[in-house]
């Protein structure tokens, strides 16, 4: 989504311009400006919940919290989904054994 070192960011289409605690940076992108926006405002959300409730805390450590709370969300999601494409391939499954059932008996 956005170049890291040593990548072809010729290849990146849009410069996108964000502001995270007040820096503005600028940011190379093949995604659509609305979407970076967006991820740009809940990064910079998440960062101002750590600066607002943790009194003396560096931007640098409350930008790792608040990477790491990202992380933890991102986890919990593939969890939750990774449950839920396992309770449909179930389902799926006791619902073709339902069909053949069916299909043998009439």
């Amino acid at each position: 989504m956005f170049p890291l070192a040593n990548t072809d960011e010729s290849r990146m289409k849009n410069v996108i311009r964000l502001e995270i605690l007040g820096r503005e940076y600028s940011l190379r992108s093949d995604e659509g400006e609305e979407r970076v926006k967006r991820i740009g405002e809940y990064v910079n959300q998440k960062i101002q919940e750590i600066t607002d409730n943790a009194k003396t805390v560096s931007t640098l450590n409350a930008a790792i919290l608040a990477a790491l709370n990202i992380a933890n969300e991102f986890f919990e999601l593939q969890e939750k989904q990774s449950a839920l494409t396992r309770s449909v391939e179930n389902k799926s499954g006791q619902l073709i054994e339902l069909i053949h059932s069916a299909m043998k008996r009439g």
